[in-house]
């Protein structure tokens, strides 16, 4: 884990909200309960750059629910299945740009670019979506998000789905930020992708933004 995103696990995993989180997930451990990602992938997210190098945020629920499908990173998988979420990621950066091609569902490229690909909440139970909803991941995205902004005012956060919008208002509560620079868009999945993912463009905007502060672009295919 990049030393940036480090100082911000070592002050939060002091305070009683994180504490929560270690006992539930302990308590999970302990009645053979199995937590996705691996512990070893858990904040895999903060692995590739530091806080001031985040050039865009992408805000997802949280992880795949099934057996060696989450890999830690948002939305990615090593998996040779391209699940239902990523594949109407992926169909809509060909709508944007059409000659993107995708030889494998991990996102690692992405987060060599300085995508921060983060969930709300950062661990699941097998066979349980969003079981672990409001165990306290939700407060601690919310602190990395504002360290973010305060290192990298000019940061770009997609937000995707009504959990992702929820905990982006509550961090930029306390942080001066260009709403321009936030797309909230509905969840790629099945359920949600039509409601307002769908033919946004948003992967074009984005490299439009990045265009426009001097940044480079996101090489979006895989």
């Amino acid at each position: 884990m990049k030393d940036s995103f480090l100082r911000i696990l070592q002050t939060e995993g002091q305070k009683p909200y994180f504490r929560n989180i270690l006992k539930k997930l302990e308590e999970s451990e302990k009645n053979n309960i199995q937590i996705f990602p691996h512990q070893m992938d858990m904040f895999r997210p903060f692995e590739f750059f530091q806080t001031n190098e985040t050039k865009l945020i992408i805000l997802g629920q949280d992880p795949y629910h099934q057996i060696n499908i989450a890999d830690g990173l948002a939305f990615s998988t090593n998996h040779i299945k391209t699940p239902a979420s990523l594949k109407n990621i992926f169909k809509e950066v060909k709508k944007d740009y059409p000659n993107a091609k995708f030889g494998t569902n991990s996102l690692i490229k992405w987060a060599k670019q300085g995508v921060l690909l983060l969930n709300t909440v950062l661990t699941v139970e097998e066979g349980k979506p969003n079981s672990h909803k409001d165990i306290g991941w939700e407060k601690f995205v919310e602190i990395v998000i504002q360290d973010i902004i305060l290192e990298n005012p000019n940061v770009l956060i997609l937000a995707l789905g009504g959990q992702a919008h929820k905990v982006v208002e509550n961090a930029l509560k306390l942080r001066n930020y260009n709403k321009d620079n936030l797309f909230k868009l509905s969840h790629p999945s099945p359920l949600g992708y039509r409601h307002s993912f769908e033919n946004s463009n948003v992967f074009k905007k984005i490299n439009e933004k990045l265009h426009s502060f001097n940044q480079k672009e996101i090489e979006w295919s895989l």
